[in-house]
């Protein structure tokens, strides 16, 4: 924390305004980050009649939000509600705290074996999840469909403690007409939506501003912070609380590589989830939480390496005659899994070969899939339509040559991934690997991983192919071409950082809460633990703790600051 910002010199600093030498701007709640979780903030604070300045340091409001399809995971939502679909309290409970602590969980035990912080930050995600997605949707801030869709189960559906998979996932209502991949993601819309709410609420939204500091007093609270915009300094006061929602690390590879549990290449989350609220909380005294854990997902290897900061990641392997292989030309997974699930894989630790041997894997398919154009409302990409580049696409007329083509590739890139190449036996596993693959496609049944037969595959399986019983599975073309994605470890953003409470106020080492400083979205330890409970999973939390992290500012005693 700085306490010696009030001696920047005036000639690097911009017009004070009414605010005399110390500040260039005073607000009752300082928010720093215009994704959902910050706007949400900044709407809590105004409804309760604060004066509220959002700081965001990209060019445009959305972050990572606005790149998403901006789905709520919410339970026991007004939508479920208006179903006549009961979410009981305790059923979902008890399902939440599987997935977020799955090593902790014991069904039988008080708080299903969570202690109690963890347990109250699921609990909170329950009680007041349906109040503010309510509030904020009579807002106008949140442009739902308030119909329950089947093509959004729980990712964790398979779990008998899941006992309502579909319905805590709201989706956004979409325009007529609307192009997926053409025009405003749904995430885009959502924050559209917020953006105008707040700009009713007489928010003062500022951009390009990034904060580098917390300043506190003599008496060491916390009044404003310090930012930068292009070559100045501003400082900015706050009379009752500071919120930060400024994503995660997922683009500090410093810090990606000391936390996480694995390797990543890179991930869709915004340019600016770089980590800045670890640091700044850090010098706060606060407590970290879930550092190792974040939002996973598969990123196009080539793609990573242009550019870290991916503009997509592989949410659903397209195709039916299509499987993922190590670089041993082994299956290691079921390719129709969620994304989170599958990123994971990526870091296998092999203690005989001392090796991740996921690191990268290889996504193989045949022209019927590659010439597929029968109509799916699932992603494609990776597999390029006939009219897209195909600069992530490697082919050749047979798996023998397509082996060679892609250990050359993985020559060329080595120095950026660590030397990986494909196994001498490679080829040849894959081929016996792809007859299995084929006799099970022809049977209808995934032996080895059961592809297919969750709620989410069958939701957001491709029609069905005549004489074929697994919509997700067909044998592979006899003859070639045959053609490979790499595919890496990657994220959506991470989900660690400073540790809060119920309230969304931070944690300091010692447990005890840190005054005037609140948190919510990837900037913070996430409450949902290690748990993607399905479609949503980000934005719903998200958007509920940023609403009671401005709330909880707002009920501040308010304290005039000074430096």
């Amino acid at each position: 924390m700085s306490d010696t910002a009030g001696k920047v010199k005036r000639s690097q600093r911009e017009p004070h305004g009414s605010w005399g030498d110390e500040w260039d701007a005073i607000a009752d709640v300082v928010v720093v980050g215009a994704g959902v979780a910050g706007l949400a903030a900044a709407l809590a604070a105004a409804r309760q009649g604060r004066s509220v300045v959002v700081l965001e340091a990209a060019p445009h409001p959305g972050g990572t939000t606005a790149k998403s399809s901006g789905v709520m995971w919410i339970p026991n939502n007004p939508v479920m509600t208006a179903a006549g679909m009961v979410d009981g309290r305790e059923a979902a409970l008890r399902f939440m705290a599987r997935g977020a602590h799955p090593t902790r969980f014991a069904p039988e035990q008080p708080r299903f074996g969570l202690d109690e912080p963890a347990f109250a930050l699921l609990e909170t995600l329950y009680d007041h999840g349906p109040r503010v997605f309510t509030e904020l949707a009579s807002l106008g801030a949140i442009p739902y469909d308030d119909t329950l869709d089947p093509a959004f189960p729980d990712y964790y559906a398979p779990f008998p403690e899941d006992e309502r998979p579909v319905g805590r996932a709201i989706a956004m209502r979409m325009p007529a007409g609307h192009r997926p991949g053409v025009d405003a993601t749904g995430g885009q819309l959502l924050i559209d939506a917020m953006l105008d709410s707040c700009t009713r609420a007489g928010v003062d939204v500022r951009l390009e501003t990034r904060v580098v500091h917390l300043i506190t007093d003599t008496t060491h609270a916390i009044v404003g912070v310090e930012a930068r915009r292009a070559s100045s300094t501003q400082l900015v006061g706050a009379r009752r609380g500071v919120v930060f929602a400024t994503g995660g690390f997922l683009h500090d590879e410093q810090l990606t590589t000391a936390f996480l549990r694995g390797p990543v290449l890179g991930g869709a989350a915004a340019p600016t989830a770089r980590g800045d609220f670890v640091r700044i909380g850090m010098e706060a005294g606060a407590a970290l939480g879930t550092m190792a854990h974040a939002w996973w997902s598969e990123v196009v290897v080539e793609s990573a390496l242009r550019d870290r900061r991916t503009p997509r990641d592989c949410v659903y392997p397209f195709g039916d005659s299509m499987l993922i292989v190590n670089r041993f030309g082994e299956r290691v997974m079921n390719e129709k899994m969620a994304y989170n699930d599958r990123g994971q894989v990526h870091h296998v630790w092999d203690p005989g070969r001392l090796e991740y041997v996921n690191f990268l894997l290889f996504m193989i398919f045949d022209d019927t899939v590659l010439n597929d154009d029968r109509p799916t409302n699932r992603p494609r990409w990776p597999v390029p339509l006939p009219d897209e580049g195909r600069e992530n696409l490697l082919s050749a007329p047979s798996l023998a040559e397509l082996a060679e083509v892609v250990d050359a590739r993985l020559a060329e890139i080595g120095p950026q991934i660590g030397s990986v190449r494909l196994a001498p036996t490679f080829s040849q596993q894959l081929g016996d690997t792809i007859r299995r693959f084929s006799t099970m496609a022809i049977e209808g049944v995934d032996h080895d991983f059961g592809r297919g037969q969750s709620p989410l595959e069958k939701a957001w399986a491709g029609p069905v192919r005549p004489g074929l019983p697994n919509p997700t599975m067909r044998p592979f073309d006899d003859t070639g071409p045959y053609h490979c994605i790499l595919l890496g470890p990657g994220a959506l953003d991470t989900k660690g950082g400073p540790v809060i409470d119920a309230a969304s106020r931070v944690v300091d080492v010692q447990g005890d809460v840190i005054p005037r400083l609140f948190a919510a979205g990837n900037c913070a330890a996430a409450p949902t633990g290690q748990a993607y409970y399905g479609p949503g999973g980000t934005i719903g939390p998200a958007l509920t703790f940023g609403f009671l992290a401005g709330e909880s500012a707002s009920d501040e005693v308010e304290r005039i600051p000074q430096l």
